[in-house]
């Protein structure tokens, strides 16, 4: 059970309910450490990304970027997840939504995947799901 959990009250979870538990929590904080801006957390400064202002000013060159701070983020703040890799699925049309498709491993289930878009506001949205491909 992750601290976040603990903080708010969330219920332990047991089996099946206890890996579905796990990949609603670790999809949980990701959304809150995309959408958290570094520097915004005095106590962990490096929290959060970057303000993404810079990142659409240099669309699509920028994107690669990108995909390397949202590893480096998961790879420092989410410990439940090993073996990262995070790939580019890009900008369609002119939305200025750039996707990321997230891969990695979750104790107790696996190969997971997370597929991440962000807004040109800034706002990331986060999808799970398990290797199956099947999204959470």
């Amino acid at each position: 059970m992750a601290l976040f959990d603990i903080l708010t009250g969330s219920p332990p979870a047991q089996g099946v309910n206890s890996a579905r538990a796990t990949l609603d929590s670790v999809q949980q904080h990701l959304h809150r450490l995309f959408n958290a801006r570094r520097g915004s957390l005095v106590h962990l400064p490096d929290y959060g990304l970057p303000d993404l202002g810079a990142i659409y000013e240099n669309l699509p060159y920028s994107v690669v970027d990108l995909a390397q701070q949202v590893q480096h983020l998961i790879e420092s703040f989410e410990p439940r997840l090993s073996a990262v890799q995070v790939r580019q699925l890009g900008t369609v049309g002119d939305d200025r939504r750039i996707r990321l498709e997230i891969s990695a491993r979750l104790d107790r289930l696996g190969e997971v995947g997370f597929q991440t878009v962000f807004e040109s506001a800034g706002l990331a949205q986060v999808r799970g799901r398990t290797g199956g491909g099947r999204h959470a």
